[in-house]
């Protein structure tokens, strides 16, 4: 199909390539949006088209991706222990709300409880948010957590200072955890 330049493709002719042409544009404008919001540059990621586009992070034996969407980002947990996948939970939103420099050490205790396992990890993620914007809070690790009968308590080390608030809260759809093959898996998706 010929399209001369400064018009737009007839999109009945271009049919058949019109939603990959979709998916690299929403792509590369999420990916603007994120340098913009974060300041910090992404180095290009090889996209998978059924999977969207995954940036892994692994520390230790915990890991966690971002699985992105307009308006939300998906966060998926892997770790060998349920309280793993709240540490690793608690590293992805550092990774989003780290700011530039460092303030005075800071930790917060925190007691949650649920009525299930990925209700507590909404709630949470959703008090490391409450922290980060209220008490202006950067978390950077879980330095203990106890999970028992729904009821979580944790103490999280990190610091004073001038978070990015990239995340709004935690949304309830796709919504997961549970223990699969050894291992813990969960899914939650941030509003941002």
């Amino acid at each position: 199909m010929r399209v001369r330049r400064g018009t737009a493709p007839n999109t009945l002719s271009s049919a058949s390539s019109a939603g990959s042409n979709v998916a690299v544009a929403v792509r590369r404008a999420w990916t603007r949006v994120r340098q913009r919001l974060t300041g910090i540059p992404l180095t290009p990621v090889r996209v998978n088209a059924d999977a969207g586009r995954r940036r892994q992070v692994q520390s230790g034996r915990v890991a966690y991706h971002f699985v992105e969407h307009v308006g939300e980002v998906e966060l998926e947990l892997e770790a060998p222990s349920e309280a793993g996948i709240f540490d690793a939970a608690l590293a992805a939103f550092a990774e989003l709300a780290a700011a530039d420099g460092s303030g005075e050490p800071a930790a917060h205790e925190v007691e949650l409880a649920a009525p299930d396992r990925a209700l507590l990890l909404v709630d949470w993620l959703n008090e490391l948010i409450y922290l980060a914007e209220v008490e202006r809070f950067v978390p950077e690790h879980v330095a203990s957590i106890q999970i028992a009968g729904g009821r979580l308590h944790a103490t999280v080390a990190g610091h004073r200072d001038q978070p990015r608030h990239l995340v709004k809260g935690v949304a309830l759809n796709n919504l997961e955890l549970a223990e699969e093959r050894g291992g813990w898996h969960g899914r939650v998706v941030l509003d941002v």
